[in-house]
C-alpha cells in the first residue's frame, strides 16, 4: 500500500523506474523484507529521495552564500563541506532509501532464525496428528507468537488457498522468497521429502530436533560470551575509571592544576556513558532474543 508521497513518487518516476536495471534486486529485496510495494514504485520513492536531499543542499549553498554572510561571519573552511551537499546529500538520501529494504530483510532473517525452532516443534506436533501439511502452514499463520515464522507461514497458505498453487511450488517459492538460510532449508528438504515420497512426518521431527539442538548450543555460546563480556565490563567500565579517577585527583592535590578537573569530568560524562553505551550496543546485537 503506497503512501500519498510515495504514490506521487510513483506518478512522476514510474515509466522511468520501470526500466531501471535495478528492478530485479529491488523486487528481491522488497519481498525478503515483506514489503507490500511494487518495485518499480519503490525505486521512483527512492530517487525522489535523492532529489529532494539535493535540492535541500542546494539551499544550503544558497544560505551560505548570499543570505547567512549578512548577519554573521562563517569560516572559509566550511566551503569544502557546504559546495557538494548537495550531491553528498542526494546520494546519501538515495542510498538509505535503497538499503531500508535490506537492512528490514536481515531483521526478518534474524527473528525467523530465532522462532523457527519453536515453530517446528509446532509443524511437529501437528503433522503427528496426521494434520496435512497445507493445513499446518495454516494454523501456523494464526500463531503470530512466531513472529515472522507465522507470516512466511501466512504466504504460503496464501499461495494454496487463494492462487490454488501446489504444495511444491507454493514451498519452492517460498524458499526463493524468505531471507533465512535455515528456513529455505527447511522447505527445500520438505520439497525433497515429497517429491521422493518419503514420510514428512518423520522429516518435521527430525528438522525440529536438529533445530532445537542447535538452538540450545548458541545459548550455551552466547552466555559463555556473555561471562567475558561481564568480566570485560567490570575491568574497563569500574575499575579503570575508578583508579583513573583517584590517580587524577591525587594529582589535583599535589599542583596537578586545571586539567586533571577537566579529566576527571571527561572520564564521568563523556568516557563512562559511551563505554555502557558500546557494552549494551555489543550485548544487544549478540543476543539470541530479540
Amino acid at each position: 500500500m503506497l503512501s500519498k508521497y510515495q504514490s506521487l513518487c510513483y506518478r512522476i518516476f514510474g515509466r522511468r523506474a520501470s526500466k531501471s536495471t535495478q528492478i530485479e534486486y529491488v523486487k528481491r529485496a522488497i519481498e525478503k523484507a515483506f514489503m507490500e510495494v511494487r518495485p518499480e514504485a519503490y525505486i521512483s520513492f527512492a530517487w525522489m529521495n535523492g532529489l529532494l536531499g539535493g535540492i535541500v543542499g542546494i539551499v544550503l549553498v544558497i544560505l551560505y552564500l548570499f543570505v547567512l554572510p549578512s548577519f554573521v561571519t562563517l569560516p572559509a573552511k566550511l566551503l569544502a563541506i557546504v559546495i557538494p551537499s548537495p550531491i553528498l546529500l542526494g546520494a546519501l538520501a538515495y542510498f538509505i532509501t535503497m538499503m531500508i529494504p535490506e537492512s528490514r530483510a536481515n531483521a526478518r532473517k534474524k527473528d525467523i532464525d530465532i522462532k523457527l525452532p519453536y515453530a517446528l516443534n509446532f509443524i511437529a506436533a501437528m503433522s503427528t496428528a496426521g494434520i496435512l501439511p497445507s493445513e499446518i502452514f495454516k494454523s501456523l499463520a494464526e500463531q503470530p507468537v512466531y513472529g515472522e515464522v507465522h507470516k512466511e507461514s501466512a504466504w504460503i497458505y496464501r499461495d494454496i488457498a487463494i492462487f490454488n498453487i501446489d504444495i511444491i511450488t507454493a514451498l519452492r517459492t517460498a524458499s526463493l522468497r524468505t531471507p533465512s538460510i535455515k528456513f529455505q532449508e527447511f522447505l527445500q528438504g520438505a520439497i525433497t521429502t515429497i517429491t521422493s515420497g518419503g514420510d514428512l512426518k518423520k522429516y518435521f521431527l527430525a528438522k525440529a530436533e536438529e533445530y532445537m539442538r542447535e538452538n540450545r548450543r548458541q545459548q550455551k555460546e552466547f552466555l559463555q560470551t556473555l561471562g567475558v563480556l561481564a568480566e570485560s565490563y567490570v575491568t574497563v567500565v569500574i575499575a579503570a575509571p575508578l583508579f583513573l579517577i583517584i590517580m587524577f585527583s591525587v594529582m589535583a592535590m599535589f599542583g596537578g592544576g586545571a586539567s586533571s578537573g577537566t579529566l576527571m569530568y571527561v572520564i564521568a560524562f563523556v568516557m563512562l556513558p559511551l563505554a555502557n553505551m558500546g557494552f549494551a550496543i555489543v550485548i544487544q546485537s549478540m543476543s539470541p532474543e530479540v
